[in-house]
This record gives C-alpha cells, sequence and structure tokens, in this order.
C-alpha cells in the first residue's frame, strides 16, 4: 500500500485540475453543472493535501480539519467561480453589442460592419471614469490549411482557442502597433517568465486590418519594442520622449502590445476576459492616452475635446478599480508595482497565500516540537519496539527518473496519559532489536512525532527549517518582493544623475 501513496496524490491533484479545466468549459453552457464540478475540485484538492499531509507525517489529520477544510475550500472556489461569470452583470447589466472598436477575424482586427467576424463569446461595454471601454471574449477561428501561415495559426489553436481583448474608444487616427520584445534585457538580464508571457499572449493579438510597415524610434525603445505603423507621421507624433518614457517605465507594457487604429485602443491577452484583467488592461490604456500630446488627437483625429477627457480622467488604481481588490489584494499590488513587480490576481494572490501557509506551518509544526524535545519540555515515556527495519541507499537511474532506497524505521508502542499509541516513525539513532523498551520524547505538538534523541531532534529542526524558509521566501516575494536587480541599478543611475 505505502507504493501507492505517493500515486493517490499525484492522481487527486490531476484530478482536481481536470475538475476545474472542465468547470471553466461549461461556465458559458451550464451554470450548474460549472457549480458542481467548483465543487468536487475544492473538495478533491483539499481532500488529497490532507491525505498527503496525513500520509506524508505518519500520522491521522483530527476528523473535524477531514470535513471542515474541504468544505470551506470548495466554498471558496465556487465563490469564486460564482464571482467570475456574475461579474459582468454586476457592473454593466448585461452584455451588449458593440459600438465602437473591432471584431476578430482570423487574428486581425476587423471593423463591425465586416461580412464575417469571428466567433465572440461574450461582450461587455461601459463607461468608466470619463472613458468608453469594452470587453470581449473570443475563440480562434477554424484554420485554412491553404492560407499563408496556417501551421503556426494551427499550434496557437491546439494551445488555447480563447482570447480576451480590452478596448479603449479614442478618436479615429492612423494605425499604429507597439509590441514587446522577448529577451528585450539580454544578456544583462533575464526575464524569462515574462518572455513567456509575450509569447502566449502573441497568439491571439489582433493586428490592424491593412498593411504595416517596421518604424524606428531610438537605440533604447527599439530595443524593447517593435513598431509598425500605416502612417510614419503619426507614429513619430504619438511617440514623443514623455510616451517612450511612460511606456519604458510601467511593468505593463513589458508584457502587452498595444494598438491604435480606426476608433480604438486595445490589447489582447490569452485566456478568458476576467474582471482584472477588464479593469487593469483598460485603465492602462487609459493612462497611455492621457500622456499622448493633445495636438495629436487635434491635428490627426480632428478632436479637441477628447485630450482634455484622457488627461482629467481619474487613473489612479483606487478609482479606476473602485475597490475591486479588497482590502488586501489593492495594497500588495500597489506595493508590487511600486517594487516594480507584475501585480497578482485575486486567484494568484489566493493560490500563492495557501501555499506559502502550508509550507510554514509543515516547517514551524515540527519546529516548535523539536525545539521542545531539545530543551526537556517535551513528554518523555517509554517505546517498546514492535518492528524494526534496516535501510539502503538503493541506486539513482536516468531512464526512470528515480531512486530506490529507504531510510530506517521503527514500529513501536508507547502508552502516554493512560492511552496506548502505535507509532511507525523514521529512526536515527542506531536501529535497536525487536522488543526493546527505549526512553524517547513524544512532540508535544502535532503530530506528535517520536523524537529518540537530541540528535533526532536537530535533524528534525534542520529538515523542518526548508519548508519554513520556503513559505517565507514565497510570502515575501508575494506581499513585498524586492525590485529586481536590473530595477535597482537603473534607479541608482538615476538618483545619481539627479544629485
Amino acid at each position: 500500500m505505502d507504493l501507492f501513496e505517493p500515486w493517490f496524490v499525484v492522481g487527486g491533484f490531476v484530478l482536481g485540475f481536470v475538475l476545474l479545466w472542465l468547470a471553466g468549459r461549461l461556465e458559458r453552457r451550464s451554470g450548474v453543472a460549472a457549480t458542481v464540478l467548483y465543487a468536487l475540485c475544492g473538495v478533491t484538492f483539499s481532500a488529497t493535501a490532507l491525505y498527503w499531509l496525513s500520509a506524508g507525517t505518519g500520522s491521522f489529520v483530527p476528523q473535524l480539519v477531514w470535513i471542515a477544510f474541504p468544505v470551506a475550500f470548495a466554498a471558496l472556489v465556487v465563490w469564486r467561480g460564482w464571482r467570475q461569470r456574475t461579474w459582468i452583470a454586476r457592473i454593466a447589466g448585461s452584455t451588449r453589442k458593440q459600438t465602437f472598436g473591432v471584431l476578430p477575424h482570423r487574428g486581425r482586427g476587423v471593423a463591425l460592419d465586416h461580412p464575417d467576424p469571428g466567433p465572440v463569446r461574450t461582450t461587455v461595454e461601459f463607461d468608466q471614469q470619463g472613458h468608453r471601454v469594452l470587453g470581449s471574449e473570443y475563440s480562434s477561428d477554424p484554420v485554412d490549411p491553404n492560407e499563408r501561415g496556417a501551421a503556426i495559426a494551427k499550434v496557437a489553436e491546439q494551445i488555447d482557442s480563447i482570447n480576451s481583448s480590452v478596448q479603449l474608444r479614442i478618436p479615429k487616427v492612423p494605425a499604429l502597433v507597439i509590441s514587446p520584445r522577448t529577451g528585450a534585457f539580454e544578456p544583462e538580464h533575464f526575464t524569462p517568465l515574462e518572455d513567456a508571457r509575450i509569447t502566449r499572449n502573441s497568439f491571439g493579438w489582433l493586428k490592424p486590418d491593412l498593411g504595416l510597415d517596421s518604424f524606428e524610434v531610438d537605440a533604447e525603445f527599439d530595443r524593447r519594442f517593435t513598431v509598425t505603423t500605416s502612417d510614419p507621421e503619426f507614429a513619430a507624433a504619438a511617440l514623443t520622449d514623455d510616451v517612450r518614457a511612460f511606456m519604458l517605465n510601467d511593468l505593463w507594457f513589458r508584457v502587452h502590445s498595444v494598438a491604435f487604429h480606426g476608433d480604438a485602443m486595445w490589447t489582447t491577452e490569452s485566456g478568458a476576459l476576467t474582471e482584472d484583467r477588464m479593469f487593469g488592461n483598460s485603465r492602462r490604456l487609459a493612462m497611455l492616452a492621457a500622456v499622448v500630446p493633445a495636438p495629436v488627437w487635434e491635428v490627426w483625429a480632428g478632436d479637441k475635446a477628447f485630450a482634455a477627457i484622457a488627461a482629467g480622467s481619474d487613473t489612479s488604481y483606487n478609482s479606476w478599480n473602485g475597490g475591486r481588490g479588497g482590502f488586501l489584494r489593492t495594497p500588495v499590488n500597489r506595493f508590487r508595482e511600486a517594487a516594480d513587480r507584475q501585480p497578482v490576481t485575486s486567484v494568484s494572490l489566493t493560490t500563492r497565500t495557501v501555499i506559502a501557509l502550508a509550507l510554514v506551518l509543515l516547517g514551524l509544526l515540527p519546529v516548535l516540537t523539536s525545539l521542545a524535545a531539545l530543551v526537556d519540555v517535551s513528554p518523555q515515556t517509554q517505546l517498546t519496539v514492535l518492528e524494526a527495519h534496516k535501510g539502503y541507499a538503493g541506486t539513482c537511474s536516468s531512464r526512470s527518473a528515480g531512486c530506490t532506497g529507504s531510510n530506517d524505521w521503527v514500529r513501536g508502542r508507547y502508552v502516554l496519559d493512560g492511552t496506548t499509541h502505535d507509532v511507525s516513525t523514521q529512526w536515527i539513532d542506531p536501529l535497536p532489536a525487536k522488543g526493546d523498551v527505549l526512553d524517547v520524547e513524544i512532540g508535544p505538538i502535532w503530530w506528535h512525532p517520536v523524537l529518540e534523541s537530541s540528535r533526532a531532534a536537530i535533524y528534525v529542526f534542520l529538515v523542518a527549517l526548508l519548508p519554513l524558509l520556503a513559505g517565507a521566501l514565497l510570502a515575501k516575494a508575494t506581499y513585498r518582493p524586492r525590485p529586481p536587480r536590473r530595477v535597482r541599478k537603473l534607479r541608482k543611475a538615476q538618483e545619481a544623475a539627479v544629485s
């Protein structure tokens, strides 16, 4: 049975992810089925985690935890699913037909009167801080095998066919596309996670439906971004020093492409249209619109009022999001942005927090237990050895990507406070013989491990420091991250230049 325990854990988590994926797929078709699958997903994840903790420590999780923890976790997952399904109704009342912007069609943004637009799953349009914003969720079109680039489009469709677009209404202007480059900071610095996001977002990117030419700005900007336009004079007028400095210093633009075309400025992202993406992406578009010089809107679009609207729009985090980030995520994201780190979604923050807490508790409990044994405040009793097995080193194989081997372990029985306990535990000291009676200490904190000596307590303490430190580092990187080294060097150079 012990041989199958790791596979029970792996299978449980795989099943949980499958249920979560199915629930997301069924959200638009059946709310009841999605809710049921979300609940089953929560129960599966929590029960697997508890089984892993119980089997890994060789102890028993209290029955109340077995019942309460899955129910609470399932309730959280169902609540998050409900929030995702109903946010459009809470904001705009209902979905409505879009009145501006572009529609998806085979990887291009086409006009609203296009005869053959691509499939749009969800559309929401509303006013926000003086701007008109639009969000849409769309899926990839069937790929024509005779079309140029069909192989690349097929790969994109297989990876993820769901994409989201967020658009901001602007006066009609020529086309201008600004896209971040992968590996822009190499060879000095590497950003593999950001490069991965750039690549993933590029699969569903909507290009303006007309021919574009490359446009060079300056060495630093061209190193970070690729610029294409239908009108070089418009691109030169729009990409002023202030606009370029804004885009270079804002971390959002490092992973998102932006397009100006017709009456819309837009960005796209791989994945479903969520509340976080709708408000976060539209806020950055509004901030960019406010930086573009007023003469650009007046000369190229013939609109003298839009510059004042864009400049007067309150794009601060609290005002634009309206407290949707909650009492915890709002200050966390404000701090992360100040540290030049990407903001976290509610799901990401919850996941990181749960993992960090689990790691801290997994390390803190044995640390406290071993310290109690070292200072002689833990209960002492006698252990009768029922079985004793010698471990072996085993071998490691590159073909199976695993190692064989085991530690010394002892199965015994002890009496504490009038209650008899049967335990199985790893053994650090020299292995005893069957029938030996040994003086041991019992950890005062769950899971009440058997510590045969100070050496065993020190071993437990050192091993437990690993998950404790890992959890603390994850919490630090989530809630109070330090700016990247390249950002610290850049800020230090700017401070020196100012002084």
